[in-house]
């Protein structure tokens, strides 16, 4: 080993002693801590796509049935003049919606002003979530 030593410092090549233990490596603590440190990275990087996953088929949900639900209500004020009342259907997945027609104005203390209703598309009964609410202005009374 003295001779290789000599050799490659009269060359010039190396500045560093070289140890005189042919050992080299890592641990088994060492490899053991990073193969822990990787497993945590790749469990939080799991559950965060889990997440964004679960919560893009949410939002595509809710979308869905926002669109479907304004559907409605356009269908129902475009059938002609809109009267107070209660309509019930289905979504396309089979969900009941509830559309609600009722006079804003009482609630708003004017009642010489041409009608204003309030439609309301609910996710089950009438006092179901509401998914799309809307007023609508109504053909001036007689």
């Amino acid at each position: 080993m003295n001779a290789v030593r000599r050799c490659l410092a009269r060359a010039g090549g190396v500045r560093r002693p070289i140890p005189d233990s042919e050992e080299a490596g890592f641990t088994l603590a060492e490899v053991l801590v990073a193969f822990a440190i990787a497993s945590l990275g790749t469990i939080v990087a799991l559950e965060t796509s889990g997440m964004t996953v679960s919560g893009i088929r949410r939002l595509e949900t809710a979308r869905v049935a926002l669109d479907e639900a304004e559907g409605v209500a356009l269908r129902y004020v475009a059938t002609g003049p809109l009267r107070p009342g209660l309509a019930q259907g289905t979504f396309s997945n089979g969900t009941v919606w509830t559309l609600r027609v009722t006079d804003a104005r009482p609630a708003y203390g004017q009642t010489r002003i041409p009608p204003l209703y309030l439609v309301r598309v609910t996710r089950g009964g009438p006092a179901g979530e509401p998914l799309y609410t809307t007023l609508v202005a109504g053909e001036r009374d007689g």
